[in-house]
């Protein structure tokens, strides 16, 4: 194996808002839930049309989403996805998608190059959930190399430079298969959880493989798949006891990137999703959660989210986990218990063991709007508003009584002034004719203190570890990224919001 390269740290960019989007794939890192071209879908403009959401509803219906939007649909909270980033395409005109960034030094910096595909879909994906969601885009592989299990400090820096930048989400679709996780492999992870960052992963696509990394590390969110009745699709998806919940997996429309260099004609094609379309429809109800509860930290966020799967009884199984994310009652639900800590546990065992936390200060909230340093991302939210209303009262009542003490003062002295004179006048009674008294001495001037309102490229990488060696297979033009559809007849009935969750 060729030397590592060192890159260089990533460094912050301006977030800047862009109408449409430009990404790719991460290099080299094992791809989880890819699907190959078996349709496509010809349009004859590159303009705004509903294609993507009406052809992808039933999944939006599986997780109950329409039910959430009417009282969120993600706005103010970030989500960052981790892959091939993003590209050129109708879907994302209108949509809050940031400049994000890339590893690939190659590149403008920007995660705007997806030559694959496979990040634009994901993105689509979230967005699809929430609509309303902001989307950092980090481009971290081209979906076409190789990265032979193993990640160096290029692939590390990425997920601290998404939690630096912003992130309240890190989608993960992808994942390294054969490794024995340690060192940075953890550190890298429990740096975002201390840091009050959700990461959601896919669980693999391979019924025969177990969970790879870093799904497969505690206080990671892990997604396994289901088929269109909202049952586990064992056929197509990986299962375990890592798995943490269900979403979406089956047949999906995924948008092609329109980037002119690409030569692409046509605006969608048809994929199987897998456990990355799950992974990234996960986040995107995450977001809906977040959205609907600032008050919330990360961590109660996920308690909300498995507590609320399935069957909402809040019990695991080996292959599902809690069960199918459900939308509607992670955002509706009443009496979910709160918890202290992150319900699935940390990588390194304990919370604070990176030596990160919510507050300490090394993100910069002005490079996304929707950038929470607190215990949420309240700061921009509903309880932010409020804090703000009440420091405005405050310092209002300030200023009237300062007012009227000013005012109580001059009439104090207006009135003595007045008789002071008419006793001068008078000629005040000394016997010994010294000076006269007046009686009292003048007050000092009112002295009232009030405080504040209350505080409220170059690909290097590392050598692979034993075992297994995972990564992007370089597949025929065409079919970067995804998994063939199965030929096995037309799909089940698509699952319905009234039908009661499975597990």
């Amino acid at each position: 194996m060729a030397t590592p390269l060192t890159p260089n740290p990533p460094q912050p960019q301006p977030a800047q808002h862009r109408s449409r989007s430009r990404a790719t794939l991460g290099a080299g890192i094992a791809a989880i839930a890819t699907a190959a071209v078996i349709a496509v879908t010809p349009s004859a403009a590159l303009a705004q049309d509903d294609t993507y959401a009406s052809d992808n509803a039933w999944v939006a219906e599986q997780v109950q989403a329409p039910a959430a939007w009417e009282t969120t649909k993600g706005e103010g909270i970030t989500v960052a996805v981790i892959d091939t980033g993003i590209n050129d395409h109708p879907f994302f005109d209108g949509k809050n998608v940031l400049d994000g960034y890339s590893a690939l030094s190659t590149e403008d910096g920007t995660g705007w190059n997806d030559t694959d595909g496979h990040g634009s879909a994901i993105a689509a994906g979230v967005l699809l959930a929430a609509p309303e969601a902001t989307i950092l885009p980090v481009r971290i592989s081209t979906g076409e190399s190789v990265l032979n299990g193993a990640m160096g400090p290029q692939e590390f820096d990425t997920f601290r430079w998404a939690v630096d930048n912003g992130a309240n989400i890190i989608v993960v679709p992808w994942g390294v298969t054969g490794a024995d996780p340690e060192g940075e492999y953890l550190e890298v992870l429990q740096y975002a959880i201390d840091k009050g960052v959700i990461v959601v992963a896919s669980a693999g696509n391979d019924p025969a493989a177990e969970v790879p990394y870093p799904g497969l590390v505690p206080g990671v969110v892990t997604v396994t798949g289901t088929d269109r009745s909202g049952n586990i699709w064992y056929e197509n998806t990986t299962t375990g006891p890592e798995v943490d919940i269900a979403a979406p997996a089956d047949e999906m429309t995924a948008p092609l990137p329109q980037d002119s260099a690409l030569g692409n004609t046509e605006l969608y094609r048809d994929v199987v999703g897998g456990t990355s379309m799950g992974s990234g429809i996960a986040g995107g109800v995450a977001a809906l959660t977040w959205a609907a509860h600032p008050d919330l930290d990360a961590s109660n966020v996920i308690q909300r989210l498995i507590q609320t799967a399935g069957d909402g009884g809040g019990s695991k199984s080996e292959d599902a986990g809690y069960g199918l994310v459900n939308a509607d009652q992670a955002v509706h639900a009443e009496g979910i218990e709160e918890v202290a800590e992150n319900p699935l546990g940390y990588p390194m065992g304990e919370a604070g063991a990176s030596g990160a936390s919510p507050d300490d200060g090394s993100g910069d909230p002005a490079e996304s709007e929707a950038a929470g340093e607190s215990a949420g991302p309240s700061s921009t939210g509903a309880e932010g508003n409020k804090e703000s209303n009440l420091s405005t009262i405050i310092v209002v009542a300030a200023a009237v009584v300062l007012i009227g003490a000013a005012i109580a003062v001059w009439l104090v002295l207006r009135g003595r002034g007045r008789k002071n004179a008419a006793a001068a006048e008078a000629g005040p009674f000394n016997p010994n004719h010294g000076p006269v008294q007046s009686g009292f001495q003048q007050p000092p001037a009112m002295q009232q203190q009030y405080g504040g309102p209350p505080v409220g490229g170059g690909q290097g990488y590392g050598a692979p570890p034993p075992g297994p060696q995972g990564g992007y297979s370089s597949p025929p033009r065409g079919q970067q990224g995804f998994n063939p559809p199965p030929g096995n007849g037309d799909p089940n009935t698509p699952w319905r919001p009234s039908d009661p969750n499975r597990q």
